[in-house]
């Protein structure tokens, strides 16, 4: 689960030309900039930090804002990526920089779904969080889940949700060369098929084919668009060509459709953009992942870079991710690193992108 608000550490302020009362601010190791009021938030400070995406609850503190999402915005020509607020607005307590208080303030992630969320038998629940590494055996899921988490989102398999550059500017100091891949804006899909192997050897193994948006498993095909990009390439068929021994295989992909974020890309039905491949030894490269797709008549998402080296800052790949989409006559909404071996990513999402949609 992405931390939306967490406590940091004002480190610079920066003038902002032709204006007294605000500044830029900076935060320490973190890549994100904020304008603040001068004379409320200063060096030195610490402070409740949100970033965007964020939906904040309908409280008092909030009341000024009229929209309680938190986007990028532009303001005297300066890009601010996020709000910050005095830490006077938590329940006292001791608080250290880091510190995840997005439960506590009562703030949501926006999210973008093109079905109804209703259509998941475990909607109404919260499943308790168990290690993922665990989760990956039948046997512990078995052992920990209901019957009706069973049926929910595979707890076996990460939700997609990429970390910002900014909130892990380490990685550019990372000497090793990355998988660079466009970032398409529309909504995740994962598509899973789960073996459950036979008891007695005379007996087929049964499989288990489970769609889901980002966050919920969707049992109903009728107007779903995830269903609709499974039955146009036939991905359970897919997933039982490449499942072989395993206990599991998984596809993540980006899905757009005529009414998703706008139709950017202006596809007359629903499709599908893979970039996840998933065994239960992990994700695999990008490079072998698309390989895997395009043989079974899939589409990946589009490779930018197969030997990527990092620029030395923020500023620097935020600017290099700002291009032309090469899947439709519109604006990059950004990219997506992987490292070769597909275990470590981020993304890098355009400032242009976001200010221009409003995201």
């Amino acid at each position: 689960m992405r931390n939306l608000a967490t406590i940091q550490k004002i480190e610079n302020e920066f003038p902002i030309e032709g204006k007294d009362r605000i500044v830029l601010a900076t935060m320490e190791n973190l890549g994100w900039q904020v304008i603040v009021q001068k004379e409320q938030i200063r060096v030195g400070d610490r402070v409740v930090y949100i970033e965007i995406d964020s939906v904040l609850p309908d409280k008092p503190e909030f009341e000024f804002l009229k929209d309680k999402r938190i986007r990028t915005m532009k303001m005297a020509g300066v890009r601010s990526e996020g709000i910050c607020f005095s830490i006077d607005i938590l329940p006292s307590g001791q608080y250290n920089i880091g510190d995840d208080v997005t439960d506590i303030i009562g703030i949501k992630q926006y999210e973008r779904t093109m079905d109804k969320e209703s259509v998941n038998a475990n909607s109404d629940t919260k499943s308790k969080k168990y290690p993922k590494f665990l989760m990956k055996y039948k046997w512990f899921r078995n052992l920990v889940l209901t019957k009706k988490e069973s049926k929910g989102f595979p707890g076996f398999i990460s939700k997609t949700d990429e970390t910002r550059i900014q909130s892990a500017p380490f990685y550019l100091n990372a000497k090793a060369k990355w998988v660079e891949t466009e970032k398409i804006d529309g909504q995740s899909g994962t598509f899973c098929l789960v073996k459950h192997k036979s008891k007695f050897p005379f007996l087929k193994d049964k499989f288990e084919y489970i769609v889901c948006s980002r966050n919920l498993r969707i049992f109903e095909k009728d107007k779903s668009s995830y269903w609709s990009v499974s039955d146009r390439y036939d991905i359970e068929k897919v997933l039982h060509t490449i499942i072989g021994e395993m206990d599991w295989v998984a596809i993540q992909g980006e899905c757009v459709a005529p009414g998703v974020q706008k139709n950017k890309y202006k596809v007359d039905r629903p499709d599908l953009y893979v970039f996840n491949v998933i065994y239960p030894s992990g994700r695999i490269g990008s490079v072998e992942a698309k390989s895997i797709v395009e043989q079974n008549g899939m589409k990946f998402v589009p490779i930018v870079n197969k030997e990527m080296e990092l620029p030395d800052s923020i500023d620097s790949i935020l600017e290099h991710v700002t291009h032309k989409s090469e899947i439709g006559d519109t604006l990059r909404e950004g990219s997506v690193f992987r490292s070769m071996d597909g275990k470590l990513s981020f993304k890098a999402v355009s400032p242009a992108f976001l200010i221009k949609y409003k995201e």
